[in-house]
């Protein structure tokens, strides 16, 4: 028995021999030999390296001992096609690479600071910025811009802009004065927060950005993304992917005439954007999303009053509306109703005696135009059906008046005494039904 198991083990052994002997399940020997001939060949060109820990620029920057203090220095002494490892450390002055196959690698800490102009410019071709599991973190002068890039076919990843409602631009792609500055460049993971006048500007042909997002402020009357004609008064095949931007009240994507063969894909605009617009309807909106659940806080004053909660422009659908009580409403709030306000009102609902509503009640508009709201009171459960209702909800459409403003308001009724109180959660949600549907919440 033990003749015939050592014979198998024999077999066994000779025929799985060769498999081990080459290939992925050779030694661990044969392994390093023969993957030797795979592995990805070494960077050819020179590499320099820069620590602002560094006395000046005297060293040759080709040894981390002999680094170079600035960037700048080291792009200086560098030819095309080399390599600039940058420690991480804070670095004043406005860096340009001005030579092509260029690429800069900041360790994650490193800060470059705008001394006059563009914190870093890219006039070189293809070049190359990346911080691999960090950001580079770029600040700008007054009134300038973070990155620009003028080369064709540039690649600038994971590198955050800092514009702190003082610089104009997070990153400009393109030029107003040449039709080929820029084209090809791609920007993926990059941010930029609250410009002046837009976190990415982009101005030129075959421009790519993946996973980039903004946040802006809504004093700054800026714009998110900002796609425009270059010199020829054309643009062409911008790609836009998993980007987002919040709070740029001007727009949070701002598409001019002249720009064609456009995708916006898988993005979303939301948290305070203005309208987003595409000028000639030139671009593809794939899964595209914005914030079409909106509220607005009504704190009750004393005495009657009014207040407008969302603006109106265009034409919308108001799939529902409704307000959640946060605070118990006073017994001398009375007659709530909302109403339409282009400078005339029109009534959307009807009064509806508040019965100083305790926290947690409803008022909702569930019934046709004119009719009192439903009101929920929290004081007991309440089961509310109407054969009105549709999905909890009754749809109705507001297009806005073209010339001055178009609200939905609450107005109400109340005592002058002291003590009148109450707020009210106003919700909206709602879709737009042309180019121009949008709504604000006030």
């Amino acid at each position: 028995m033990k003749t015939k198991i050592l014979l198998i083990l024999s077999i066994c052994l000779l025929w799985v021999s060769p498999i081990f002997a080459s290939g992925p399940y050779s030694t661990y020997g044969d392994i390093a030999s023969e993957s030797s001939t795979l592995n990805v060949p070494q960077f050819v060109g020179s590499v320099y390296y820069v620590d602002a820990a560094q006395s000046g620029d005297t060293g040759d920057g080709l040894t981390p001992s002999t680094a170079k203090k600035t960037i700048g220095a080291a792009i200086t002494a560098s030819s095309a096609g080399d390599a600039i490892t940058i420690k991480a450390g804070s670095y004043v002055e406005d860096v340009d690479v001005n030579k092509n196959y260029v690429e800069l690698w900041p360790e994650i800490g490193t800060v470059i600071t705008a001394a006059s102009g563009a914190a870093l410019t890219f006039s070189g071709n293809f070049c190359k910025v990346w911080c691999p599991g960090g950001a580079l973190k770029i600040n700008p002068v007054v009134n300038g811009t973070c990155v620009l890039v003028t080369g064709i076919f540039c690649y600038v990843s994971d590198v955050r802009v800092t514009c702190g409602s003082s610089g104009d631009l997070g990153f400009y792609v393109g030029s107003a004065a040449d039709n080929t500055n820029g084209d090809g460049t791609v920007l993926l993971n990059c941010r930029a927060a609250s410009p002046l006048i837009a976190a990415f500007k982009i101005q030129a042909d075959k421009v790519r950005l993946e996973d980039c997002c903004t946040g802006g402020e809504a004093a700054d009357v800026s714009i998110g993304f900002w796609i425009l004609p270059d010199a020829s008064g054309n643009m062409d095949k911008t790609r836009l992917k998993n980007c987002g931007s919040q709070g740029h009240i001007t727009a949070g994507y701002q598409v001019d005439a002249g720009c064609t063969n456009g995708t916006i894909e898988n993005s979303y605009s939301g948290g305070g954007d203005g309208k987003w617009t595409d000028a000639d309807d030139a671009f593809i909106w794939s899964k595209f999303s914005y914030d079409d659940d909106l509220y607005h806080t009504l704190t009750f004053p004393v005495g009657a009053g009014s207040e407008n909660l969302f603006e109106i422009l265009g034409s919308v659908n108001i799939i529902y509306i409704y307000g959640d009580v946060h605070e118990a409403i006073h017994a001398d709030v009375d007659n709530l109703n909302l109403e339409l306000y282009d400078g005339t009102a029109y009534d959307i609902t009807g009064n509806v005696d508040t019965a100083s509503a305790p926290v947690g009640s409803l008022f909702m508009k569930t019934k046709t135009l004119g009719e009192a709201m439903s009101l929920d009171s929290a004081a007991a459960a309440t089961l509310n059906e109407d054969s009105t209702e549709k999905n909890g909800a009754f749809p109705f459409i507001i297009t806005a008046k073209n010339s001055g403003n178009t609200y939905i308001r609450a107005t109400w009724t109340g005592a002058a005494g002291a003590g009148v109180t109450g707020i009210i959660h106003w919700h909206i949600y709602w879709s737009p039904l042309n180019e121009d549907g949008f709504v604000v919440a006030q």
